[in-house]
């Protein structure tokens, strides 16, 4: 019965998405269809990736007796018998698998998000990345030592931990020298995956997992160091994004099978707390957040930087943070802070090109950049127990770089812009999220000759971390 209404409910989202992808495609006729089709592609099997799963036996079922109202759901019995809904597989993989299928896909787009990163910082260096991928688990055993109780005893959190440095290493060193990927500063072939990226994230996942019940801070502080590491990583210009997506998810399924061992060598059993608040109905959550975004930006407008010029604009990229604090379950205020670039092309010029160089240029074309601060309303509707809708509407300023070239010279200047759009996201643990969204943007004019408003349509995902309700 459950697997008939999740098969109706994916072929009514699969033929929208459909028809959205085509109306797309319509609008934006210099971009590339597989650009489109494999962001669709990756948001709906993410999507379906998140779905619960029902137990078929009944050793999937845990019985938990004595509840009490303050540590429970509201009205409950004071026996209840609650489905455990996935395999212990699933639950080990369902974080990082997504993490490393949208690694995979986004090899294709690397040289996208390389060139935001050349616009914004091309001579960042920073040695700091060497460091923080520890630090998480400095964390941890300074407040082990220190006697802050946690969820294993020293003896299971060293043999869980040593697990994890064993399956992360091997994951990473034998897809290295396997695929082979040469980095973008061109040093070496052994790119993909991020080796720092997954220790920090790693690391990360241990701290979460002995102290993240402790305070939500705990974990949020841990995942932001890891975040910071991978895109640190980036913008030493020692890896590409898809290095960092796949190593974040190897060091998060790495210690999650690391755990779910040194469990089993131990013979511990999950606390019946842990199961509870796990898959607790969520409505009981403030939906607050904060998360780091990436996506697509496919341009609906031509490009005019000069009087006689009107350049084709093509897929450009964005990435930044984003968070927003909801004052009850279903209404919030929030906003963003990104980067953004729209790559443009050349066309209708052979009247201006003088040397060979300029039509090198030409036929390579060229980007602008931006950054954009937003702040507005957020919303949350909840689809299936771990599932929501969220759609949003945003107001900001947005700042153009200086953008030059042979051809033209366009000075850096300000205006105003504003996006809608909306998310689908799941709950994937307690305090972490992941959902893929679709935003319209209108931007302001780039210069005094594009006198119309510049229309981009955002595809991406959001990793964030949610706050528990006090």
């Amino acid at each position: 019965m459950c697997s008939d209404k999740i098969s109706r409910i994916i072929g009514i989202l699969t033929t929208y998405i459909i028809a959205c992808y085509r109306e797309l495609r319509d609008m934006a006729h210099h971009v590339s269809a597989s650009v489109l089709s494999k962001t669709i592609c990756a948001a709906i099997a993410g999507v379906m990736a998140l779905m619960p799963i029902s137990a078929t036996e009944e050793n999937d079922s845990i019985k938990i007796t004595s509840v009490t109202p303050n540590d429970s759901l509201p009205n409950i019995n004071d026996s209840i018998i609650i489905k455990y809904p996935y395999s212990k597989m699933i639950e080990c993989t369902h974080i990082g698998v997504p993490f490393i299928v949208g690694g995979l896909i986004e090899m294709e787009h690397n040289k996208k998000f390389r060139e935001l990163r050349n616009s914004f910082m091309p001579r960042f260096h920073s040695e700091v990345d060497n460091f923080t991928q520890y630090l998480p688990a400095g964390v941890m055993l300074g407040m082990k030592a220190f006697g802050v109780p946690s969820r294993s005893s020293w003896g299971e959190m060293l043999t869980a931990d040593a697990f994890s440095a064993i399956i992360m290493a091997g994951l990473v060193n034998s897809i290295k020298y396997t695929a082979k990927l040469r980095r973008p500063d061109g040093s070496s072939n052994n790119s993909f995956p991020s080796g720092h990226t997954a220790t920090a994230f790693m690391t990360a996942t241990m701290l979460n997992k002995e102290y993240g019940d402790l305070s939500p801070w705990v974990g949020m502080g841990a995942y932001a160091t890891a975040t910071a590491t991978g895109l640190m990583r980036m913008a030493n210009n020692r890896h590409w994004m898809s290095d960092i997506l796949a190593g974040a998810g190897i060091g998060i399924m790495s210690t999650e099978f690391a755990y779910w061992l040194s469990d089993i060598i131990f013979k511990r059993k999950k606390a019946s707390s842990e199961l509870i608040d796990h898959w607790v109905d969520f409505e009981q959550w403030n939906p607050s957040f904060l998360g780091f975004y990436a996506n697509f930006q496919i341009p609906l407008t031509k490009y005019k930087p000069a009087y006689g010029m009107s350049f084709n604009t093509s897929t450009g990229t964005s990435a930044g943070i984003e968070g927003a604090w909801y004052w009850n379950h279903h209404l919030g205020v929030g906003g963003r802070l990104s980067v953004m670039n729209v790559n443009y092309s050349y066309n209708s010029i052979k009247e201006i090109i003088d040397t060979p160089e300029e039509l090198n240029q030409a036929n390579n074309g060229d980007s602008f950049e931006m950054a954009v601060f937003q702040t507005g309303i957020y919303s949350y509707i909840k689809i299936f127990r771990h599932m929501y809708f969220s759609p949003k509407a945003l107001i900001g300023i947005n700042r153009y770089d200086k953008t030059v070239n042979v051809f033209f010279t366009c000075p850096s200047s300000i205006g105003a812009c504003f996006t809608t759009g909306g998310s689908i996201g799941a709950m994937v643990t307690q305090y972490f999220d992941i959902n893929f969204f679709a935003d319209w943007n209108a931007l302001s004019p780039h210069n005094d000759v594009q006198n119309k408003v510049i229309q981009t349509i955002g595809l991406g995902a959001r990793f964030s971390y949610r706050f528990k309700e006090k």
